[in-house]
């Protein structure tokens, strides 16, 4: 059977301010296969992309701070590892695509040097043999003229190439998993498929697991086998992306699959989409009981006094519900 290469076991990532704990990853248990890809989907604020951090151990403390859980890579504990041995992962077994590339990438070096870092770094190459291997890489993701490229600013590139620029310096050591933080923000539709068929193909070629975060369902349904659906911190539902997107049993997940607009339903032309009420809440101010009842059409008493846990209710389909627990 296919192991493991990632598990995350009741991961608690809470941020202490002035407003009260916010509680941004509240027991989280996810797992990643070796070739897999696994979406992360939700809207703004729930939990995904510190839920990303928290793999690398990247969130800044104070105000954030790892309270419990697991994080077990090639069954090693993150948690557990001094920093001199996380460096050694991060960028070289484990490696992410930040949200957005201009901010992510330094201005005042260029885009050789800054892939190069990771040659050097982690394979102990010289400075011409890192360069030459960044050259190589740039080529790999479809950067027109590479050798050019590498001396190049990161302002003097388009938003589509900066991307580029971030997935080639995130795969330069053909890590074992790639973390995806929404690799496709703000770039126009052609760039984002571009974008999308590159993470696929280098996926194929180097058997890289990817940990997908968007808020696109279009793109989950392209590019992921599994799908977690988060709320507020807490995984709502688990399930085989095709599963999820044709039995779909958390009104959440309903309610993000009803904000689409569907060309293919006739019905559903020149009318307004069907958007979920209200926002996210504030992390520091949950609601009592199910986080999501202040916001759902099927809410019952049970949903304001106590938080349903996540159960299976079919083989692969997890919910956390009142509708489906006893």
């Amino acid at each position: 059977m296919n192991q493991d290469v990632l598990r995350i076991d009741h991961l608690k990532t809470y941020f202490h301010t002035h407003l009260g704990t916010a509680k941004a990853v509240d027991d989280l248990d996810l797992s990643l296969k070796k070739g897999q890809t696994l979406g992360i989907v939700g809207e703004s604020g729930c939990g995904k992309s510190v839920t990303a951090l928290s793999i690398l151990r990247l969130i800044k403390d104070p105000p954030g701070k790892i309270v419990a859980g697991k994080i077990l890579f090639d069954g090693q504990d993150l948690l557990k590892l001094p920093l001199s041995a996380m460096r050694k992962i991060r960028g070289n077994k484990i490696s992410m695509i930040f949200q957005e590339p201009m901010t992510s990438l330094n201005p005042v070096f260029k885009v050789g040097d800054q892939i190069s870092e990771s040659f050097r770094l982690h394979q102990g190459l010289s400075k011409q043999n890192a360069l030459d291997k960044s050259i190589e890489i740039l080529e790999m993701v479809g950067i027109p003229a590479p050798e050019k490229r590498v001396r190049d600013y990161p302002h003097q590139l388009s938003g589509g190439m900066r991307q580029r620029v971030m997935i080639a310096m995130a795969l330069s050591c053909k890590p074992k998993i790639l973390i995806a933080d929404e690799p496709t923000t703000a770039l126009d539709v052609t760039i984002q498929a571009q974008i999308l068929d590159l993470m696929l193909k280098l996926k194929e070629d180097t058997g890289t697991s990817i940990l997908l975060i968007t808020h696109d369902l279009g793109v989950i349904a392209e590019m992921t086998q599994f799908v977690v659906v988060m709320y507020a911190g807490k995984v709502m539902e688990y399930a085989d992306a095709s599963e999820l997107f044709n039995n779909p049993l958390h009104p959440y997940t309903v309610g993000l699959l009803k904000s689409i607009p569907r060309l293919d339903l006739v019905e559903q032309r020149g009318k307004p989409l069907d958007p979920i009420p209200g926002v996210v809440p504030s992390l520091s101010a949950l609601p009592k009981g199910c986080k999501f009842n202040d916001r759902c059409g099927r809410t019952t008493k049970r949903c304001l006094l106590k938080e349903p846990s996540i159960i299976e209710v079919t083989p692969d389909h997890k919910c956390r519900c009142w509708l489906y627990t006893e």
